[in-house]
């Protein structure tokens, strides 16, 4: 029999909560070890609780399998599956290869332990609740786990971040460098974009850096953007970031200079086109 209390309980509730604002947000502006370690913290503290709920005949054994699935998950021979699965689902997962995340390991006592104790969640479960509220958000959490194209495509060492800045443009992604170039606007780099520690060679995406670029009287520096082709001509083009000599500590402030040279620069380059 299903026991919902292992789902239903503000430790399952709040870390699952922690890993999706930390996958689908913090990552991206906070980027660290912090961030990069929180979710597997939380993961593996939670995973066991869900399998052994999905899966109530596994109840003596769920940590050591929800071990050997992270494992499994974090080690090169899971990247078959992965590339297997993301051609049909709607929703994209990845990993990272680093075997400092097994780490993570010795937290499993904690998750051993609530298993063997349940009484121990009783005064901190959820009694009037649906267990399929939790479940079925829960396994999408987890299957998103890691971080989506967007976050390789947009990171940058900028001072000033600009994440979901960007524009379709009805031209290829050859074409648009080319024009850009033969209108004053030469990048200083053009590379490929790694994903999964490989070069994206499906995607075909590349990042362009520029050190320096006038527009009228104002001088932009470590300009950094991506293009990624969608069809034959057409292009999404990304304007992930760039250096600014301010004080970013005031975050309205922040989100002022970000429109603003969000603004400046998609209008430079849609002109130069």
């Amino acid at each position: 029999m299903r026991n919902k209390n292992l789902i239903l309980n503000y430790i399952f509730i709040i870390g699952i909560l922690i890993l999706f604002i930390n996958d689908q947000f913090l990552k991206f502006a906070y980027p660290g070890l912090i961030t990069g370690k929180l979710s597997d913290v939380c993961g593996i503290i939670i995973f066991p609780l869900l399998l052994t709920y999905i899966f109530p005949k596994l109840r003596e054994n769920s940590v050591w399998i929800a071990m050997l699935i992270f494992a499994y998950w974090k080690s090169p021979y899971s990247q078959n599956l992965i590339d297997f699965y993301n051609q049909f689902s709607p929703i994209e997962t990845s990993r990272i290869i680093d075997y400092s995340d097994l780490l993570v390991f010795v937290l499993l006592p904690i998750p051993y332990f609530i298993l063997k104790k349940n009484w121990l969640i009783e005064p901190i479960s959820i009694k009037k609740a649906n267990p399929l509220l939790i479940l079925i958000p829960s396994i999408l959490i987890l299957i998103a786990e890691a971080p989506p194209k967007r976050y390789y495509y947009t990171k940058t060492n900028g001072n000033l971040k600009c994440f979901k800045c960007d524009i379709n443009i009805n031209q290829s992604q050859n074409d648009i460098i080319v024009k850009l170039g033969q209108n004053g606007i030469i990048f200083d780099s053009i590379k490929p974009i790694y994903f999964r520690g490989v070069i994206d060679s499906v995607d075909g995406a590349k990042r362009l850096f520029k050190r320096e670029m006038i527009i009228d009287k104002d001088t932009l520096r470590n300009i950094d953007i991506t293009l990624v082709p969608l069809k034959k001509n057409k292009t999404k083009l990304y304007f992930n970031g760039m250096d600014v000599p301010k004080n970013l500590s005031d975050e309205n402030l922040v989100k002022d200079i970000r429109k603003y040279y969000r603004k400046i620069i998609f209008e430079e380059i849609k002109r130069k086109l």
